[in-house]
């Protein structure tokens, strides 16, 4: 026996066993040879890295989203408000009709049909559900107003299906629920408070009137219940608006847990900015490019004042203006290559302008010369046999 249990489990010392045995654990268990490895990034308590304040389109995607700061206390504590104050007000009204219903529905003969229908039970049913929405109704409306109040005060007006869609990613459980972090000690921190508060009030508020309620069974059904009513009354309208008293602080906690989930790292906080913006590289090229465009129409508006262009005669042309007694030669105010050298060379034939074609000339003028310099004294020559024979200059003009 001893032996076969030694051989069942491979023993080293086993001379019969072979020289790489297969461990029968593994065998029966298929113990993996590689353990599965887990995301300790789902255990983090708090997100790293993340220091730049939202951007204004960053929460309004998850405004569309339906994603928002509110505080679920807020609402709650506005419902208890309303219903606690319909039921006050419209308590007469719900005793009546309660009565009524019971007077109606119990104080009948009933032994005295034998033959009833299902159409007659069916209208027995519709008209106890009649009587009963309208006793419940007013506190039923009032719960449903006060609801939309308590959130349409913290959010606004929104109306999204985002939220009601299906996602796989919800299906991941959220271990920051359950560890130790910021918001689940503020939860708990929080559900203390309220539970010592709101009790603390109760058994003050029960006190005050225990005796009164002591005293209650040698009253009448209706003294006991007007007691007993004014007292549940007080009890909740108390706790409701300490309730929604402590609801405050949690709005603006929530706000500003809101904004920290929403921060972005620096390269998150970049990439938004350059997708608002745009590329910094793309706005300088059209800054440039917007430049461009107005330098090239302030010089085509001095073309009509110039007093020669000369012309490759297609790909270039150099607008020239010549004033003796400001300038001592002449002075490029227009240049351009192409189809700005067409405009400058159909401008110019609109307002009279000479052209004069000097292929080699108009090539060095647009190379060497900028828009409002003079042009250099090695073309003095050239220039001048050109201004010579132009009729302004012939003239003594």
């Amino acid at each position: 026996m001893i032996i076969r249990i030694i051989r069942i489990f491979g023993d080293e010392h086993d001379p019969s066993a072979p020289a790489n045995p297969v461990h029968p654990v593994k065998t029966i268990f298929r113990i993996p040879e590689k353990l599965p490895v887990f995301d300790l990034q789902r255990f983090a308590a708090e997100d790293e890295g993340r220091t730049e304040d939202p951007t204004e389109r960053r929460q309004r995607e998850e405004r569309d989203k339906g994603n928002v700061p509110k505080s679920q206390d807020v609402a709650s504590a506005s419902v208890l408000i309303g219903t606690v104050l319909a039921l006050f007000f419209s308590a007469a009204y719900m005793f009546h009709q309660t009565r009524n219903v019971f007077t109606k529905f119990l104080g009948g003969e009933y032994g005295t049909f034998y033959d009833l229908q299902t159409s007659d039970v069916r209208m027995m049913i519709l008209g106890l559900f009649w009587e009963t929405a309208k006793i419940v109704g007013p506190v039923m409306i009032t719960a449903l107003i006060m609801a939309i109040v308590g959130n349409v005060s913290q959010i606004g007006l929104l109306f999204t299906t985002e939220p009601l869609q299906f996602r796989p990613e919800r299906l991941i459980p959220d271990f920051k629920r359950i560890l130790p972090v910021r918001r689940t000690m503020y939860n708990l921190l929080k559900i203390l408070v309220q539970t010592i508060i709101i009790a603390a009030i109760a058994y003050f508020l029960v006190m005050d009137d225990f005796i009164p309620m002591l005293k209650s069974a040698g009253m009448g059904l209706e003294q006991a219940v007007a007691l007993f009513g004014i007292v549940s009354f007080k009890l909740l309208i108390v706790c409701a608006v300490v309730s929604l008293a402590l609801a405050i602080p949690d709005y603006f906690y929530q706000r500003f847990e809101y904004m920290e989930n929403l921060k972005m790292t620096v390269s998150e906080s970049k990439r938004e900015r350059r997708e608002m913006e745009g590329d910094p590289l793309v706005r300088q090229r059209q800054r440039e490019r917007g430049y461009e465009l107005r330098r090239q129409s302030n010089m085509l508006k001095e073309v009509p004042r110039a007093d020669v262009v000369i012309t490759n005669p297609t790909h270039f042309a150099v607008a020239l203006l010549f004033k003796p007694e400001v300038d001592p030669a002449p002075v490029v105010t227009a240049k351009g290559s192409d189809s700005l050298a067409l405009k400058i060379r159909l401008i110019a034939r609109e307002n009279g302008v000479p052209i004069q074609e000097s292929p080699a000339l108009a090539r060095q003028l647009y190379s060497e010369v900028e828009v409002g310099q003079t042009i250099p004294a090695t073309l003095y020559q050239v220039i001048s046999q050109i201004f010579s024979r132009l009729a302004k200059f012939k003239k003594g003009v």
